[in-house]
This record gives structure tokens, sequence and C-alpha cells, in this order.
């Protein structure tokens, strides 16, 4: 195979390449899509589950606001400041309770109230939800602390606990005080709620108080991602974040409560995208099998494909230099096998043409120097002239007419070297020729019966010169010797889709011996001596592809019978000699 040929292995290679880029691509961006849809999700969830925590919580510290604003409409309590509206202390001790239970139903509303205590300054109360007593000097400098720092409008933090606190002047200088304190553990165990893993939790934060309540508290840092959320361009924090600190991301959903502050609920990124990161570690496993495969493939693609196919080349760069005896072998059981095997036949048959092809034209070439020297033989030619000018002499001119006509015919086929075939008809008109001119120098000594050829047979293609040589054989071996009676007979019998063509004579001097001898001769394909019968023989043999050839036997009339057998009516078409060139 020529260097710089694109080769099979390289295009199978290549295609396996793109076909696992395209693949790996388009597994890629599906896992990136379906990344980004589950960090959507995971958003949405996030801020659902917020708004829900959030609207609770809003609810409930507003409810408790609004009884904390309608308790100041208690008639009790107003009794509790006018001096001259309870006229007894059964009187004044009933309206206590009563706004002792009024305290502790705002107390026990919900679970995020820690306490509920209420200050009357003026008639020196303070009243809880399990007590009324009398106001000490540490809970009037409680009442003046709170009138002093907080404030009414909004969320107070006393360092430990939110608060909301309430006053009303009726009367006095400030007759009613009411605290409502809010519990931090209750707002702990409820962000714990939205803590679904060790790497996620929740944190309230009051810019105003720079308060942050975490769940648990500092297990996930809320103070480090407070400090990376990031703020819009009105300083809003911004409600969808992914920040990153301590080299950990989180996603971050970011809310507002009216009551307390801000709300942020966040998650580590790699517990959510854990079911992601497993997805990129498959992707990976598939990626190395995919690339082990096609390593694989190529390799037996190498082994199965590309071997054979360079042994196949090489075999062929030998065909191209003349060597044609080297077969090739597989061994599986495959079309190789079956490609080896074409290959093989090819190359016999290419072979076994050259060599047909060779030695016809070596044969053909012989048994025309053969002809020629016979052309020239004195013996022939004195013996012609001296028959035609003895009757001329004797004024036979009929007769002297047809032998030199038959002469003519003679010498005119021989000189005639075109091609090395012609039909049967006319090789039979040569030999016919022959017959008529041996005849003559034969005359009074043999009788010559000369068949006739069936029509079918006479377009026939067969090789030049292989009727007359046996003609010519029976002459000089089977003939020469007879004195008187001699016969010699050709003969045009059809067998079967075949044609036999018999030349016999009754000569005696043809021992079996002889005839053994010849025709072990005719077998020996492989014997270099060439014979004017195994001359003929090959050539019958190669032209008809080892359906034709001569056959020695004894004939009936006592002397040698040589036959050309040929196999098959018309089987040498046109066509193939014109092949054969």
């Amino acid at each position: 195979m020529k260097k710089g040929k694109s080769s099979i292995q390289k295009k199978l290679v290549l295609m396996f390449g793109v076909i696992i880029a395209v693949i790996m691509g388009i597994a890629m961006l599906l896992h990136i899509r379906s990344m980004k849809n589950m960090r959507t999700l995971v958003y949405e969830n996030m801020q659902a589950q917020a708004e829900y925590y959030q609207e609770n919580l809003d609810r409930e510290i507003d409810n408790i606001l609004k009884l904390q604003i309608d308790f100041f409409t208690n008639q009790k309590l107003i009794f509790l400041t006018e001096e001259n509206a309870l006229q007894s202390d059964y009187e004044r001790r009933e309206a206590l309770l009563s706004v002792r239970e009024r305290i502790g139903t705002i107390a026990d509303y919900g679970t995020l109230v820690k306490d509920a205590v209420l200050y009357i300054p003026d008639a020196g109360y303070r009243v809880t939800a399990g007590a009324i007593r009398k106001m000490t000097g540490e809970d009037q400098a409680a009442a003046e602390e709170y009138m002093k720092n907080a404030s009414e409008t909004s969320m107070n933090y006393d360092g430990e606990n939110f608060y909301v606190m309430r006053s009303r002047k009726l009367g006095g200088d400030q007759d009613f005080i009411f605290v409502i304190t809010f519990s931090t553990r209750q707002l702990v165990e409820n962000l714990s709620m939205l803590s679904t893993s060790p790497q996620s939790g929740a944190f309230i934060y009051n810019r105003e108080e720079d308060i942050l309540i975490e769940s648990p508290p500092g297990q996930c840092g809320g103070r480090e991602i407070l400090g990376q959320l990031e703020t819009d361009t009105q300083e809003d924090y911004l409600p969808i974040q992914r920040v990153g600190t301590a080299g950990t991301h989180y996603l971050v959903c970011v809310g507002n409560s009216n009551n307390l502050g801000l709300f942020v609920q966040y998650v580590e990124e790699k517990t959510i995208m854990e079911y992601s990161r497993k997805t990129w570690i498959s992707m990976f496993i598939f990626l190395a099998l995919m690339i082990a495969m096609s390593a694989m493939f190529v390799l037996y693609t190498k082994k199965t494909v590309h071997k054979p196919m360079q042994q196949l080349v090489s075999a062929f760069e030998k065909v191209k230099v003349g060597n044609l005896k080297e077969h090739i072998s597989h061994k599986e059981n495959d079309e190789f096998d079956y490609l080896y095997e074409g290959f093989n036949d090819m190359e016999d048959k290419l072979s076994q043409l050259i060599q047909e092809v060779y030695v016809q034209k070596n044969l053909a070439e012989k048994a025309q120097l053969k002809q020629l020297q016979a052309q020239i033989n004195p013996h022939f030619l004195y013996n012609s002239f001296f028959i035609l000018s003895r009757r001329i002499k004797r004024q036979d001119y009929e007769n002297a007419e047809d032998f030199a006509k038959h002469l003519g015919n003679y010498f005119r086929f021989l000189t005639r070297n075109g091609s090395d075939d012609t039909t049967l008809e006319r090789e039979s008109e040569h030999a016919r020729s022959y017959a008529a001119i041996q005849g003559v120098r034969f005359a009074g000594r043999l009788t010559i019966e000369f068949g006739e050829l069936l029509p079918d047979w006479k377009e026939v293609k067969v090789p030049r010169l292989i009727l007359q040589p046996l003609l010519e054989n029976s002459f000089e071996h089977g003939l020469e010797n007879r004195v008187s009676d001699g016969l010699l007979r050709i003969s045009f019998t059809p067998v079967g889709q075949g044609l036999e063509i018999c030349v016999e004579d009754n000569g005696e001097d043809v021992k079996e011996e002889d005839l053994q001898r010849m025709q072990a001769k005719l077998r020996d394909s492989d014997s270099e001596e060439i014979t004017g019968l195994s001359n003929i023989h090959k050539r019958l043999n190669y032209y008809f592809h080892g359906k034709a050839g001569l056959v020695i036997e004894r004939s009936p009339l006592g002397g040698a019978a040589v036959k050309i057998k040929i196999e098959g009516a018309g089987e040498s078409d046109e066509s193939e000699s014109v092949d054969r060139g």
C-alpha cells in the first residue's frame, strides 16, 4: 500500500472519534441542562418553603400584635386606672383577675410568645399570665427602661429575645406598659425545621439591631453567608443567589419578614447536586468505556480487516511483478476467507491462462514449423511435381487440374498464418486435399474413405493443423510399408452433444506396446518431449479447456485409430476464439 493514502483504519478511528465526541457532547449538554433545571427546582422549592415560613411567622406575630392593641380596649383595665371606678377591693380583685386572664390568652397564643407582662405604675401592679403582684423597685426600673429605650413602632431586642412594647396614657403619666417577649429558642426551633441536612440552614437578620438568629447557631456560618450576599442598585438583597464561602458554595434564597427583618435560607450546593456529581462520574465512566470499546474495536478491525487487507494488497503487489505461485490463506471462516479463495483461484486461473496461451502459441509455432519443414520436404515436393508432370505428359488434363487444385489448396492453407484457429470445415477440407494428394501418390496401394462433416459442426472453431497431421501419421507409420489393400478411413461421428473424429488404418506395423507408449505420452502433460500427436492433444486440451483431446487405440481395421474427441457442440464459439487473439 502506498504511503500517503487514506487507510480504512484511519477512517474508522476518525469516525469513532467523531461519534464519541458527538455522543459525549450531547450527553454533556443534556447534563448541564439537567443541572440548571435541578438548580432552578431547588431555588423554587426553597423560595416556596421560605415564603410559607415567612407568611406563617408574620401572620402569627401580626395576630399577637393585634391582640396586644386590642388588649387596651378592655373595660376592666380602664377601671384599674380610675380611682373612683372601683368601689371595693373585690371589684378591684375581679378586674385584676380578668386582666390576667386576658394576658394569659395572649401568652398562650401560638408558640412564639415567651412572656407577656403588664405594668401599671400608677396603681403599682405588675400582671403576668401566672401572677398579680405589687411592683417592686426593680419592676419600676424595668418599666422606666422600657419607656426610655423601647420603640412602640418596631421590634425591640433585649440582648436575648425580641419583644414589643405598647403603652397607654389614660389618666396618669403612664398608666399602662404592656410588653410581649418572643422566644428566641422557639424561633431557632422553627428555623431548624428548614434545615434538611447538616449542610443547610436558615437565619433571621435584623438590620436595625444587627441581630442574627440562626439554626443551628453557627453551624454553617450564617454571618459568612450574610457577608457574601449581593444587593441590587437599591441596596436590596437579590432573592436568589449562589454564594461561596471558605471554598464551599451555597444556594441561597433571601426573603424579608415584615416584623423580624431579613430571612435567609441556604443549602450547600454539593448536597443538592450530589446526584449531578454522580452523573458526571457516570458520564466519565461511560466515556472511558466508549474509548476502551473503540480501542478494542479498532484493534479488532485491525486484526480482522486491516491485516487481511494488507496481506491481500501485498499478494496483489507480488502478482504485479509476475509472482503467481504464492497463495494466501485465512484462518477465519468469513468473507476474507472467501475473498482469499477467490484470489487464489484467480491466481491459478491466470497462471493457467498464461500457460495455455504460452504453450498453445509455442505448440502452434512448432506445428507450423513442422508443416513448413514438410513444405520444403524434397520428397513431398518432388513426388507432387513429378505426379503433376506425368499427368500433363499423358495429357490427363482433367486429373492434372484436380491434382493441381488440391496441391494449391494444401499450400494456401499452410501459408495462411493470420490466426491460430480455423473452422472445422476448413480444417477438414485441408485434410481432404492432403488425403487426395497422398491418394495419388499411393495409387493402387490403398483406398481412402473420407467421411462428410455434419453441418452443425462446420462453423465450430478449432486449432489449426489438428487433422492433417493425423493423416500424415497414418501414411508414415501405418501404411508406408503396405504394398496393397491399404485402407485409410476418416469419419465424423456425433457422440451425445460432442463429436468424435476418427483417423484409422489397417496398417500392420504398429504393435500394442507402441499404442500404449503413445497413449502414455498423451497422458503425461508435464513431459517436455513434444511429438506431433502430443502437440495436437495439448492444443486441443487448452483450446477447449480440458473438454477435448486425442485418444489412441487399436482400430477394428487392424491398425491404429487416433480419435479427436470434442465434448459439447459449439462450446468454442467465435467470441472465445477472438479472446485468444
